[in-house]
């Protein structure tokens, strides 16, 4: 199944290492158990698999 999950609205990152540790994206998607406050989807680094020019794969 095919999913759109919007647009990088902000990342996470551990300031010690200076490396990235999740993406975070906008909306109010039921699939992904993790959320921010404001209904926001937060996406684990390592669960994208291909980031290109205009699409980032995830596997859920």
């Amino acid at each position: 199944m095919e999913e759109g999950f919007g647009f990088v609205q902000d990342v996470c990152a551990d300031l010690e290492t200076g490396r990235i540790t999740s993406i975070i994206v906008p909306g109010n998607n039921k699939i992904l158990n993790m959320f921010a406050g404001n209904n926001d989807i937060v996406i684990d680094w390592q669960s994208i698999k291909c980031i290109g020019d205009d699409v980032i794969l995830v596997e859920i």
